[in-house]
């Protein structure tokens, strides 16, 4: 087995690739699939791929392509995924040397996350075995908020203007900022940003697309009113990955949100717990 750097003619196969990768795991475990359809799994790698920002790293066996992993260097804190193995080469070592290869190529960040479904046993095995730690378990939920909009809560369309106040946010609450991937969010999805009193308390990269979405908050009352001005404002359902440990959990359940899966918030070197209301992105 041999480890290259992705290159762009990679796209096809790699979405192959993690199509039937990710489909076998969830209907194996019969939760509903991450990438219901090949399309889905294709518009990610043509995103990913040629991205300035993010590191991929491909295995072939005989010049075959059996597997990759990328890593989301946008911001401080990078993130890993999405990692897939051809079906037909796992269990034989090839995820584990996709891990090292992001470990390394991270190694001189603080820290590095990612989320791993919590259904599933072997990755977090060799997650937990080169050196990750759960820090926080989280579930997808999804659906229509059965309450409306919060009186004196101004629930907008976020902007490049509103990008330092965003960044400031996330450095109060996470110790580090997102900013990079935040200012991709307003090209590729519709983020959302809550104000009261005149200044910036909550936002969110996306409220549908939960792969790809974070969001941060001074307290959960401001995340609340942050997702029920966007659920308002907006036709399809909100999907968002939700701390197991924190109120905003129940409050999403009370508000007739449906569980999807569970899943793992992991940390490979520092972790410091958020001073505020957030959810992650399961690219962290």
């Amino acid at each position: 087995m041999t480890l290259r750097p992705v290159e762009q003619g990679d796209a096809s196969e790699l979405a192959r690739i993690c199509f039937e990768a990710f489909g076998g795991i969830h209907d194996h475990h019969r939760f509903q699939r991450d990438f219901p359809t090949l399309e889905a799994a294709a518009g990610l790698m043509s995103m990913w791929i040629p991205h300035p920002k993010v590191w991929g790293v491909v295995a072939e066996i005989d010049g075959r392509i059996v597997g990759s992993n990328f890593l989301d260097e946008r911001d401080p804190v990078p993130g890993i995924g999405p990692i897939t193995v051809d079906p037909e080469g796992q269990n034989t070592g090839v995820g584990r040397k996709l891990m090292g290869a992001v470990i390394e190529r991270g190694k001189d960040a603080p820290s590095i996350r990612l989320v791993q479904d919590g259904f599933h046993m072997r990755s977090l095995s060799l997650y937990e075995s080169l050196g990750f730690d759960v820090e926080e378990p989280v579930a997808v939920t999804s659906g229509k908020p059965s309450s409306g909009a919060v009186p004196g809560v101004e629930v907008r369309p976020l902007e490049a203007g509103d990008l330092d106040e965003c960044e400031a946010l996330c450095l109060k609450v996470h110790g580090f900022e997102r900013t990079n991937e935040l200012r991709d969010a307003i090209q590729a999805f519709s983020p959302f940003v809550a104000r009261r009193d005149g200044r910036v308390v909550a936002y969110a990269s996306t409220v549908t697309f939960w792969p790809m979405n974070h969001g941060v908050a001074e307290s959960e009352d401001d995340m609340k009113g942050l997702l029920l001005g966007a659920a308002a404002a907006i036709e399809e359902p909100i999907a968002l990955l939700v701390p197991l440990r924190s109120g905003l959990f129940r409050w999403c359940l009370e508000e007739g949100l449906r569980l999807v899966k569970p899943m793992n918030l992991m940390a490979f070197g520092d972790y410091r717990e958020p001073q505020g209301a957030w959810f992650p992105s399961v690219l962290y």
